[in-house]
């Protein structure tokens, strides 16, 4: 078959994921980031013409285009041979299944979309009224939740024993992200099997080849 391309940014969360399934999947792919648009940019015509909605990260495979994280994923999965990436038995799959739509509806929103992306591209301004310093810390109580109940999940290795499986990999660079944040390191203390997952997956190869290399602009808000 055709080589496989992944579009997106080096330090999208979802890029970055799709990214670590094709490494632990054990197959070649060309990770393409020419001509697309900087966060909170307009989409490109580069990435629009392949997803309308103007979002990445896209696969390109052969005739196929694909957008939307959990199916790029899932896709890899099913269409390379190489380590699994999904639990065996149909409960476990539901429960794979369950924990993708909370990753991506509910994790994602809290850590990156409503907490790290203010955090980071606050100015002072912003930095110093009352107001957002209540928002953000709302959020913090709202992840610390979430964290609590993933700490529950994590009670052994990853969410499935000891593979390591796609809502891993969803969740685990967002809290590469969250990690950078005021209060993150704290929150995720708070949690310790949470941050004996997000340790074992740093040591990851995966991980270390998908490094996004924070840039001084996040790195100084925390």
């Amino acid at each position: 078959m055709s080589e496989l391309m992944i579009i997106g940014m080096p330090r999208s969360s979802l890029t970055r994921t799709v990214r670590i399934a094709c490494i632990e999947k054990e197959i070649p792919f060309e990770f393409s980031t020419r001509n697309v648009q900087l966060p909170g940019q307009r989409a490109t015509p580069e990435v629009s013409n392949r997803n309308p909605f103007g979002k990445v990260p896209v696969l390109v495979h052969g005739k196929l285009v694909l957008y939307e994280t959990a199916a790029i994923c899932r896709y890899i999965d099913d269409t390379f041979s190489g380590p699994l990436l999904r639990p065996v038995h149909t409960e476990k799959i539901a429960l794979m299944n369950q924990w993708i739509s909370l990753a991506m509806t509910r994790l994602d929103q809290n850590i990156i979309r409503n907490f790290v992306i203010p955090m980071v591209f606050a100015d002072t301004k912003q930095r110093h009224d009352p107001g957002f310093a209540v928002r953000m810390n709302q959020m913090g109580d709202l992840i610390a939740h979430d964290l609590g109940v993933l700490d529950d999940a994590y009670d052994g290795s990853w969410l499935f024993g000891d593979r390591f499986t796609i809502p891993d990999m969803m969740i685990m660079p967002m809290l590469h992200y969250l990690n950078a944040m005021p209060g993150g390191p704290e929150m995720i203390a708070n949690a310790p099997n949470v941050k004996a997952a997000f340790t074992r997956f740093k040591a990851r190869s995966s991980a270390a080849q998908t490094d996004p290399l924070l840039p001084d602009q996040i790195l100084k808000s925390a």
